[in-house]
């Protein structure tokens, strides 16, 4: 035995198989950290009762859907099918919490103009595809000219006791062709929606809009309420401003049956003598009330409000019997009465009596609830508390592999993985 092997002895050794069954696991191991998948791994069934990409764009577009129960979800998406390497959370939460909702919307941003994207909706431990299987898919347009000049559509949803409905979905939908717009409501009720760019959902092609066309726009509320409004592009921003959700609100003239419901004439001479607006016991959430009615084709038409302040007017019935007076001042909170006193064909004294009340403060600015150019007809109908959508049901398949990545979060691949390849290291080092 040698001298030094005395007194400077072996340095221990790692068996040579232990050494490889080490390293293996510790690669397998942080290798399984950096592969995970924020997509489910259980394959299962949903149903969604309505899913639509609207406000197209060409570097972003929001995704609205419906699920038949309130639940979390997300967007997994990418320019590749078996690569949906985005992901996408509700635009009301955060990485540290997410909500549970019946609406969902989330909104893809940092897209390429003029590509194919592939998403999935994600929730709980089901991913939702189309029924055949395949991946949903829009295009993004190649250019925005904004070529439609109309102003913002806006409003206010207030629930019956006044108070506002936060988070509640904002559709607009001008035909089958063209992409919907969309958007959320604020703290206060309040949503606005810019009328510039229209796309073609097919083509990807922009349009423009005259500002005549009719439109519909629909609020949908978590408690499961629906509100629709039909107006044209023009009025969006005068008529679609207070309103009460599970009440539907019609601000087209024209048509026949409107004219018949409410007795407002859009065509031809009237011979009634009628109170459009507001109806009797109405609640009115704006402060200034647009009296409307009709009355025999140019007779006059004498309008007092008691209130705190009394309002009259005399004013002219049109070629066609219809007139319409506007308060010149916010009216208080509480119940007020109109009456009307005419002529009716006969030549005798018509008098009418309403009773309303105003709800709601609208603020400095005043809003006037049912003007809009040419004075059309104002309906309000209930609607079913529950919206129900024909839409096929949604397959739900086993999620893709691939990295997932959410567009500005901190990504931790490259730490973990170098860590790993130190610690492999080290242990070919301690092995060999």
């Amino acid at each position: 035995m040698a001298y030094s092997d005395l007194y400077i002895g072996q340095k221990p050794k790692i068996p040579t198989l232990a050494g490889v069954l080490v390293i293996v696991f510790v690669a397998v191991f942080f290798l399984s950290l950096t592969n995970q998948s924020a997509l489910p791994s259980k394959a299962s069934r949903a149903n969604l009762k309505r899913i639509e990409v609207t406000n197209l764009n060409p570097i972003q577009v929001s995704i609205f859907w419906q699920s038949q129960e309130k639940e979390t979800g997300w967007i997994v998406y990418g320019e590749k099918e078996n690569q949906l390497t985005g992901i996408s959370l509700d635009d009301r939460d955060v990485e540290e919490k997410k909500g549970s909702y019946f609406n969902h919307y989330v909104t893809l941003k940092n897209l390429k103009p003029g590509r194919q994207y592939f998403y999935a909706v994600v929730a709980a431990d089901k991913k939702t595809v189309k029924p055949d299987g395949s991946y949903f898919d829009f295009r993004t347009p190649l250019v925005s000219s904004a070529k439609t000049k109309l102003s913002p559509a806006n409003g206010k949803v207030l629930r019956t006791n006044l108070t506002p409905v936060n988070d509640a979905v904002v559709v607009i939908n001008v035909d089958e062709k063209t992409a919907a717009l969309s958007t959320l409501t604020k703290d206060s009720g309040e949503w606005l929606i810019p009328l510039n760019s229209f796309y073609d959902k097919k083509s990807q092609q922009e349009k423009t809009f005259s500002g005549n066309e009719k439109a519909k726009v629909e609020i949908l509320s978590e408690d499961g309420e629906l509100s629709t409004i039909i107006s044209n592009l023009n009025n969006m921003s005068m008529n679609t401003e207070t309103i009460i959700i599970g009440k539907n609100y019609n601000f087209l003239q024209g048509e026949n049956v409107l004219s018949v419901n409410t007795g407002f004439n859009s065509a031809g001479a009237s011979q009634q003598v009628e109170v459009v607006y507001p109806q009797e016991g109405a609640l009115i959430p704006g402060r200034k009330p647009l009296v409307k009615g009709t009355a025999i084709p140019g007779a006059k038409v004498s309008i007092t409000i008691n209130s705190a302040k009394t309002f009259s007017a005399e004013i002219k019935a049109d070629r066609d019997g219809n007139w319409n007076y506007l308060i010149p001042d916010n009216l208080e909170l509480g119940q007020h009465t109109i009456t009307i006193k005419t002529k009716d064909s006969h030549g005798a004294e018509k008098l009418l009596v309403r009773k309303f009340t105003i709800v709601a403060n609208e603020g400095p600015e005043a809003k006037v609830l049912g003007l809009a150019s040419g004075s059309p007809t104002l309906t309000m109908t209930p609607t079913p508390t529950t919206p129900i959508y024909n839409n096929p049901t949604a397959t739900v398949t086993i999620a893709p592999t691939g990295e997932l990545k959410r567009s500005g979060s901190f990504d931790l691949t490259p730490i973990v993985g170098g860590l790993s390849l130190i610690i492999v290291g080290g242990g070919v080092l301690l092995a060999f």
